[in-house]
């Protein structure tokens, strides 16, 4: 029998996000198209695969014995291309850098100017993602990334720790008695990061100060936290390359320093080997080491 093999992707997608929706914003196509592909594998196959549920698509006994075969096909064609891709001597292409929204946007730019300035065949493609299983699936060749400890499976050179500091806007500061912050939270408002942060050395350390009844507006990233600090809304804690150049935000002093985090470039060990991504590397870490070297 000739397969389509591109049907697989969609099979494959359907399966592990049982919606339509998911399994369409996964693979950037619309459901309807998903629904297509896998309509057309079935009749290619002449079976059913799925069984359509209220919670959603299923796999049948035929569509779960595809799926065993097809994750393995999946992962040795990834394996194989790892492999080609890690034996390309040449040092130029596309680079996929995966990092958090605010490397994106306070850190990375002016890096990948010098690089490209320097090397013009270079091209590169920014994912701001907080998860590494971009770099998992082989849909990143480095991820920048704060951690204490990276995981296992991935490669990589800790270039550095980035510092966080508490701080308010400048208004604020004049309308309210910073003299004895962080001592006496309840006579502040504060911004602070949804517990997905709650691993974090900062997280805990605002944490620990704050009561159940302080009044608090909570975000999920760095940047809608630095919007409302600067909005006069209270007092946060960011990173501090996010409070340089920022004469609007007041650095304030606190009891004891707050934690650090470590900052990591990683890659999957089967590709770090290439041209571009070794000379990539290479030079983002040069320059973060300088960035961020501890004083």
């Amino acid at each position: 029998m000739n397969w389509n093999w591109d049907h697989l992707r969609f099979f494959l997608a359907l399966a592990d996000n049982h919606t339509l929706v998911a399994a369409a914003n996964q693979l950037n196509v619309s459901h309807t198209t998903v629904l297509r592909r896998v309509k057309a594998f079935e009749i290619e196959l002449d079976v059913q695969l799925f069984e359509h549920t209220l919670q959603g698509y299923r796999l049948n006994e035929q569509g779960e014995s595809l799926y065993a075969e097809a994750t393995k096909m999946k992962a040795a064609m990834e394996k194989v291309s790892r492999q080609i891709i890690g034996s390309d001597r040449k040092a130029q292409g596309e680079v996929v850098i995966t990092t958090t929204d605010t490397f994106a946007y306070e850190i990375l730019p002016s890096l990948l100017k010098e690089i490209t300035d320097e090397h013009e065949g270079l091209r590169f493609s920014v994912k701001m993602i907080n998860q590494l299983s971009d770099i998992d699936n082989y849909e990143a060749d480095i991820a920048v990334r704060t951690c204490k400890t990276p995981p296992e499976r991935l490669i990589g050179r800790r270039v550095g720790t980035v510092k966080f500091i508490a701080c308010a806007s400048v208004k604020y500061a004049k309308q309210h008695e910073l003299s004895k912050f962080p001592t006496n939270p309840e006579a502040h408002r504060f911004i602070v990061l949804d517990d997905s942060y709650s691993n974090s050395p900062f997280y805990r350390w605002l944490d620990e100060r704050l009561t159940l009844t302080t009044y608090r507006t909570t975000v999920n990233n760095f940047l809608s936290a630095r919007a409302m600090c600067r909005n006069h809304m209270g007092i946060t804690v960011l990173p501090d390359y996010m409070i340089n150049n920022q004469n609007q935000l007041l650095p304030l002093t606190t009891d004891n320093l707050i934690s650090g985090n470590d900052l990591w470039i990683l890659s999957h060990p089967d590709s770090r080997n290439t041209e571009r991504v070794k000379l990539v590397r290479r030079l983002l870490r040069e320059h973060l080491v300088k960035h961020f070297a501890e004083s």
